[in-house]
């Protein structure tokens, strides 16, 4: 009997400590946002609540006795089942979260208290003409090619009927990030064949005035980027043999199948140097720049369409666009 009394007594002792911690801690936290007085409510008795405005030295001594702060983390919002104001802060701890607040991506919490967590901030992919039948690469676009964004805005239905048409989707979230922190593309055909898919063409550059397309042709969804090694380079300037500028040291070369190369072996995504960024250039001169380039001013872009007779006749669906850089996975949205 007494080692449950103790063992009690040891308990109730924990949760007097962990209050006085979380009392300590909204007390500098007030003090911090509030000054010198803050207002609470405070139980008058007979179950009759009303708002005080008390000094912040006297807060501990009202908590004790059950009253609450009003707007704690001074954000202008009050906790849910306050006794007055906007009574809808769902983490009245946090100045960050309030009904309306901005989305923080990426911190994992409900800043604007609607249930949802990081709502919206997916990559908004857009879609974009490259070049006509004819070898054009300005509008009017051919009409009969079909390129549309699904309602979800996380896939796309292609078709290119004739050989030269190409179309893209693409975005400009990941321009400034470097091109190795990309580790896998994901996405699911929803029709279409799955021998000939939507290939990427992503603009990189060192930030020194040199460019390139580095570009995946054949299917790499699923694949680690880190260990693939089937990344062609297109697009590239000022030199069309010179791409030592991708990598730290070494011999930076394109074989005879386009792939680029480093030291005469073909490369993965993690040999390229940090300095290599993903970023649309912004203007496209035309040495070395044909006209496949896809001129939309997004850095990511998956392609549909081309000169060889693999992509005429053909079209498809894609859903389900998941990109995952630097260990997060992010779904593609409008």
């Amino acid at each position: 009997m007494k080692k449950l009394i103790y063992l009690g007594l040891s308990f109730l002792l924990i949760l007097s400590s962990c209050k006085k911690v979380e009392t300590d801690l909204l007390i500098d936290a007030i003090k911090n946002g509030h000054g010198k007085k803050v207002k609470v409510c405070h139980q008058a008795g007979k179950g009759k609540i009303t708002v005080i405005e008390i000094k912040v030295s006297a807060l501990e001594a009202h908590l004790a006795h059950g009253d609450f702060v009003l707007d704690a983390d001074g954000d202008g919002f009050t906790a849910v089942g306050a006794c007055y104001g906007s009574k809808d802060d769902c983490d009245d701890n946090d100045a960050t979260i309030y009904p309306g607040a901005a989305e923080i991506c990426g911190d994992e919490k409900d800043n604007n208290c609607n249930g949802i967590i990081d709502e919206n901030c997916g990559p908004d992919f857009v879609i974009f003409n490259i070049r006509n039948n004819a070898g054009t690469i300005v509008a009017p676009w051919d009409s009969d090619v079909l390129l549309t964004e699904n309602a979800a805005g996380d896939g796309f239905l292609y078709s290119t009927p004739r050989a030269g048409q190409k179309v893209g989707y693409g975005t400009d979230f990941f321009d400034g990030q470097k091109l190795k922190t990309i580790q896998d593309v994901n996405w699911t055909l929803l029709s279409g064949n799955s021998g000939i898919v939507p290939y990427l063409n992503i603009w990189v550059t060192d930030g020194l005035g040199n460019y390139a397309v580095i570009s995946s042709e054949n299917n790499y969804v699923g694949t680690n980027f880190g260990t693939r090694t089937e990344w062609k380079i297109f697009e590239y300037g000022p030199s069309k043999t010179n791409f030592d500028w991708l990598f730290d040291s070494g011999i930076g070369a394109r074989d005879g199948a386009q792939y680029l190369t480093l030291n005469g072996s073909r490369i993965n995504l993690s040999q390229l140097s940090d300095r290599i960024v993903i970023g649309d250039p912004g203007n496209y001169p035309a040495t070395n720049v044909g006209t496949g380039a896809p001129r939309g001013g997004y850095g990511f872009n998956l392609i549909w369409g081309d000169t060889q007779a693999n992509f005429v006749l053909k079209s498809g669906q894609i859903g389900g666009l998941t990109i995952t850089a630097s260990g997060v996975t992010h779904t593609v949205q409008n």
